[in-house]
């Protein structure tokens, strides 16, 4: 169903005040008291700057935040979810509206946050930060920004760094950071076990060495900003994008059968889960086991996380579920079931 033009003109306008440019270094890695040289030799030296760990990437220096409960077995290997916000969000509003952390601490597991690129705005005096995620979004994409890059070698250092289980790194994030998790799954699916996310499709163009890997994707059904039926008229991250074709044929019913033609998925659509308020149907015969998953909340909005988003005053405009749905809890139940044996991990 779509919103009428003039509401979705006006939460065009919202999204595009949506602003929080990381600033986490300023200075250089070559005179900074902070700075913590790589153990591998093949690893870019990074440094610490407050609570984030950042490295210079394509001549940026790109940040993330690392959250690892005190609770943990120093003896014991882990898993490590990324997650990746939104477009115009950042990573601090990330954990906080993905609620991650809590899983973290129950779980036994790491998350880590990390920072699109962020781009002024001219329009509204903001810095907006995106993931170059495909065809979308802002400059990031139509500069070409090596975020594939930039999150492979993160995974990298945070695995030198920390204990982690490498049969078990997953990736997730919501709108933007939704699309940058699902084209990690098709060029890095070597790195990822499986992956889960919300509100955002898969924007770019499989790859002759992708492997299967479990992929579930969250929508609410009047998404107001990235439509269900079809991401036409969405936000525009980049005018430029707007006649974008696929952007026509994109949904999230399209999307998951996309997948399911990646996966080798036979049989059809099958539903797994009906409530109240949401409905979980996807594909379970697939190649690796790699299933596919769609979650549809009935009555959800592009925000599909418990949390509201507080930013700027905009938490009534992006409203989560108010705890009816779980999503973040309903993500990792899926992708914590998946891990790499070793023969994949040595391809």
């Amino acid at each position: 169903m779509r919103a009428p033009l003039a509401v979705m003109c006006s939460l065009l306008l919202l999204t595009l005040t949506m602003s929080g440019c990381l600033s986490a270094s300023s200075g250089s890695t070559s005179a900074d008291d902070s700075e913590v040289p790589a153990e591998e030799d093949d690893l870019p030296p990074y440094f610490i700057d407050g609570d984030y760990t950042c490295i210079v990437h394509e001549e940026r220096d790109r940040c993330w935040i690392t959250h690892v409960p005190e609770n943990l077995d120093p003896e014991a290997d882990v898993p490590l979810i990324v997650d990746m916000h939104g477009f115009g969000s950042t990573s601090l509003e990330q954990r906080d509206l993905s609620s991650f952390d809590h899983i973290a601490e129950e779980e036994g597991a790491i998350v880590v946050y990390p920072d699109g690129v962020g781009y002024y705005n001219e329009l509204d005096g903001r810095t907006n930060q995106a993931w170059n995620a495909g065809w979308c979004c802002a400059e990031s994409a139509t500069e070409g920004v090596d975020d594939v890059g930039f999150i492979e070698t993160m995974v990298d250092i945070v695995v030198d760094l920390h204990p982690v289980d490498e049969h078990r790194i997953y990736a997730s994030g919501w709108s933007n950071g939704c699309a940058m998790t699902q084209r990690l799954a098709m060029v890095s699916s070597d790195v990822f076990a499986a992956v889960g996310c919300m509100s955002m499709y898969f924007l770019t163009e499989p790859v002759d060495d992708y492997s299967p890997i479990p992929v579930m994707e969250v929508h609410g059904f009047f998404d107001q900003v990235v439509l269900y039926e079809s991401t036409a008229m969405s936000v525009p991250f980049n005018p430029a994008l707007w006649t974008e074709p696929e952007a026509y044929d994109t949904g999230a019913i399209e999307n998951i059968h996309e997948w399911a033609e990646y996966n080798g998925c036979s049989g059809g659509m099958e539903t797994f889960e009906t409530t109240a308020l949401y409905s979980t149907v996807g594909f379970s015969s697939c190649e690796n086991d790699a299933q596919i998953r769609l979650v549809t909340i009935f009555a959800g909005q592009h925000n599909p996380y418990e949390n509201d988003l507080e930013q700027d005053g905009l938490g009534q405009v992006f409203q989560g579920t108010k705890g009816l749905v779980q999503s973040t809890q309903m993500v990792w139940e899926f992708i914590s079931e998946y891990s790499k044996d070793d023969v994949q991990l040595e391809d």
